[in-house]
């Protein structure tokens, strides 16, 4: 008898005990850490140089000299960049088209883009910085040029889905790198 009035009990206490829905438990992600910002001057056989992170790789193009990426295998980051000459202010002008098209072509998937200017009068080098706002496949792409005869264009990939939340703290750390990238950026 004491055995079917504590069943009973535990049962008329389970029923009131599921009464109240259980809340789901937020989204969580991955906790990801990025490099330290440790840079060295780059050596390439190309009319450029610039500061890389150390904990980055450069991988060569195989068929274009002066292209390549800077890859980030910690944070799973590629900074993809392509280098041509020009020789005319026509050509110049196409390809600075190209690079805002380019970079505009994100805005469909976009939030937003914001656009920001360099110039560096003793480097001789001037150019725009892209940052598509939201769930962009490249949220950043960038140009510089000397604008007679050298342009490198800039675009930045995530090996994973993009979405802006989790990838917040990669991004902030790739638009210091980036900066860095450009600040240190000159000529040979």
């Amino acid at each position: 008898m004491k055995q079917i009035k504590l069943l009973l009990a535990a049962w008329a206490l389970a029923l009131v005990a599921c009464t109240q829905e259980a809340d789901p438990k937020p989204y969580g992600y991955f906790r990801i850490d990025t490099p330290e910002p440790v840079h060295q001057i780059i050596v390439l056989d190309c009319p450029f140089e610039f500061q890389m992170n150390t904990a980055a790789n450069w991988q060569p193009h195989k068929e274009f000299p002066c292209w390549g990426d800077i890859y980030y295998p910690s944070i799973k980051a590629r900074l993809q960049l392509t280098y041509k000459s020009f020789s005319n202010s026509t050509e110049r002008d196409v390809l600075l088209k190209e690079a805002q098209d380019l970079a505009f072509k994100h805005t469909v998937v976009a939030d937003g883009i914001r656009e920001r200017s360099f110039e560096n009068l003793d480097k001789n080098v001037y150019g725009v910085a892209y940052q598509m706002l939201g769930n962009a496949a490249s949220n950043t792409q960038f140009y510089l040029t000397d604008s007679t005869q050298h342009f490198i264009r800039g675009a930045l990939y995530f090996y994973s889905p993009p979405n802006a939340d989790s990838l917040r703290p990669v991004n902030q750390f790739m638009q210091e790198e980036i900066a860095h990238l450009i600040e240190t950026f000159a000529w040979k």
